[in-house]
């Protein structure tokens, strides 16, 4: 028979999930090891002392400077050139960034480079070839980083990310246990999912850019219609349906903290 309320759930329950829930996560500190197994493996081990801190960091190679000379983003790998010895350096996409959030979204990630783009990046032997080097911690050439999303795959992450916690907290709230115990679950599936949105959004830096994309999405579509306008019934009601498509956009991103400000004006 359905849950009732009463069954599982009190004012002293939902008090205790929003205190949890309010609380900040803890930052991430990135593992830095010598090989990739490593960096997956370490990657949400317990962030070092200051002092070990500021010794990893002496210790950390310099970065390797190169150009992007081939990508594939059908198999989701790329060759930089090293731009000191000429050497052909191989690039996985899911080797820009480690973190736990980017490899959990793998299949989502599609870097916003180009041939040509000057990068730095970390070198270490290729597991599948050991007389190769791969590259990783893969930045741009002044050490900003590389969004690996486009702003739809975002917008994708995101709402399945809350699709998850919604199945997620009816599972815990359908199940016999006491108030302490789902408040601590939910708090953590509500973490779970955040760090995932919040991944996303971090990878979406340029806003005005973004809604300027969706907007010639709506041109686009609009001139199709347009052009086919004899071949089409209701004309007005199909340019409405990109328009409101559009709009519903445009709602999602801003959710991810993407609004159009206002430019700078040129100085003559």
């Amino acid at each position: 028979c359905p849950m009732q309320p009463s069954q599982h759930i009190n004012n002293r329950f939902f008090s205790s999930t929003a205190a949890a829930i309010d609380v900040e996560a803890e930052v991430e500190e990135p593992v830095k090891n010598t090989t990739y197994s490593d960096l997956i493996r370490n990657r949400n081990k317990p962030s070092e002392t200051t002092d070990e801190k500021s010794a990893e960091k002496e210790k950390k190679p310099p970065f390797t400077y190169g150009h992007i000379r081939y990508i594939n983003r059908e198999k989701g790998c790329a060759i930089i050139r090293d731009e000191v010895s000429n050497e052909q350096i191989h690039l996985k996409f899911t080797n820009i960034d480690i973190s736990e959030s980017a490899q959990h979204n793998a299949k989502f990630v599609n870097p916003v480079f180009s041939t040509g783009a000057r990068v730095r990046f970390q070198v270490m032997p290729n597991p599948r070839n050991s007389a190769a080097m791969s590259a990783y911690d893969v930045q741009r050439w002044n050490g900003n980083k590389i969004p690996l999303l486009r702003y739809k795959d975002a917008l994708t992450i995101a709402l399945k990310s809350r699709a998850w916690l919604g199945h997620r907290c009816y599972e815990i709230l359908d199940e016999e246990q006491d108030a302490a115990a789902m408040s601590e679950q939910i708090r953590q599936a509500y973490e779970d999912s955040n760090k995932s949105t919040e991944w996303a959004r971090s990878q979406l830096t340029d806003s005005n850019k973004i809604i300027k994309e969706c907007k010639a999405e709506l041109g686009n579509e609009v001139f199709d219609i347009l052009e086919n306008i004899y071949q089409i019934d209701d004309v007005q009601r199909k340019v409405e349906e990109s328009f409101l498509r559009c709009e519903r956009t445009l709602k999602e991103l801003e959710l991810l903290g993407i609004r159009e400000e206002e430019e700078e004006p040129r100085s003559r």
